[in-house]
């Protein structure tokens, strides 16, 4: 039971119509979630998602679900800022303004990253000293997380975006993790200081005068090996890495099963078997600390508000952990904000 992490009045607010899977896969993410006792608003067709909760479960009333009727769509190829202006009625935007008019704590959609990084900028609002928000999400190294941003909120950034960025990601490692002066890098093809773009090389400059613990360029493999606690770079190419990592995942899993396969065809029965339980123990562990599903979502850093953003693929129990996170991050939401802002206005 999870109760206790939050205030009775705490309450999440659930874009039902956003994702690949929408609305059974959230309708039951948020079912799994509130089975845990966290309290959520669901925002969508009140009929829809009824029917939806009676399927699955006929005594989910007993659970704190919430329903907020929502009676249009941002599709996830519609213009972000033309859908957040022309749809209010829209589950997105209902669910961004319920934070606004603190009816929920925070908000949690697998639709649009774009419109849904519109809609809190547009009604959230930014932070003070803050130009753009920036999606951001722990990944997975060789000796723990290196905090990535930005994820894909924006494709096309300036240097001085970069800088920003670099000081949020601080800023929130700092408070989540303790971490005082966090190791902070840039992502480029080298580690030379005239490795990278225009844009690259531009923010490097900065960050080299900031009072940040700059460290320089990083590559990928950096990444990997957790030579930085933050990495920054535009949002296209940290989507890219993102994305990278997740296919890496999978293909190294179906790698280790065509191994077991292969080689278990030339052992003795018993010896096979032993192999097979200790992959099924390898992949088990690696899935833990890889698979991206585990995760639950990315938060978008810079807004006033806690806006969690999920993998437009989610699934049920992705959205389930993705509400969990949104629930877990509203205790310390306070205190990283404050700290946040009270950074980059020194900045």
């Amino acid at each position: 039971m999870l109760k206790s992490l939050g205030s009775k009045e705490a309450m999440i607010a659930l874009d039902v119509m956003g994702g690949d899977h929408a609305p059974q896969a959230i309708v039951h993410g948020a079912l799994l979630a509130a089975q845990q006792s966290i309290p959520i608003t669901l925002f969508g067709p009140y009929d829809l998602i009824t029917s939806l909760l009676e399927k699955l479960d006929a005594g989910w009333q007993r659970y704190p679900l919430h329903i907020a009727h929502a009676d249009q769509v941002v599709h996830m190829d519609d213009d972000p800022v033309s859908a957040v202006k022309t749809k209010p009625g829209s589950s997105l935007v209902k669910a961004v303004s319920s934070v606004k008019q603190g009816i929920c704590q925070a908000v949690v959609s697998a639709g649009s990253s774009g419109a849904l990084m519109v809609a809190s900028t547009l009604i959230l609002g930014r932070q003070e000293g803050v130009g753009r928000a920036a999606i951001a999400g722990f990944l997975p190294t060789k000796k723990g997380k290196v905090l990535a941003l930005d994820l894909g909120a924006n494709t096309e950034v300036r240097p001085e975006h970069l800088y920003q960025f670099a000081h949020l990601g601080a800023a929130h490692v700092a408070a989540v993790s303790g971490i005082k002066r966090p190791r902070v890098a840039l992502l480029a093809n080298g580690h030379e200081d005239n490795k990278g773009s225009v844009l690259v090389k531009q923010a490097h400059l900065l960050l080299k005068e900031s009072t940040l613990n700059f460290i320089g360029n990083a590559e990928p493999k950096h990444v990997l090996d957790h030579e930085m606690d933050v990495i920054v770079c535009d949002g296209f190419t940290g989507n890219v890495l993102l994305k990278t990592c997740e296919a890496a995942t999978d293909m190294f899993s179906a790698w280790l099963a065509q191994g077991i396969t292969k080689y278990s065809e030339k052992m003795s029965a018993e010896n096979a078997q032993q192999m097979q339980k200790t992959a099924r123990f390898l992949q088990a562990s690696i899935d833990a600390r890889l698979d991206y599903k585990q995760v639950g979502g990315a938060l978008l850093l810079g807004v006033n508000g806690t806006v969690i953003v999920c993998h437009g693929s989610s699934d049920a129990q992705t959205m389930q952990y993705a509400i969990t996170f949104a629930w877990r991050t509203i205790t310390q939401g306070a205190i990283i904000q404050r700290e946040i802002i009270e950074t980059v206005q020194l900045s």
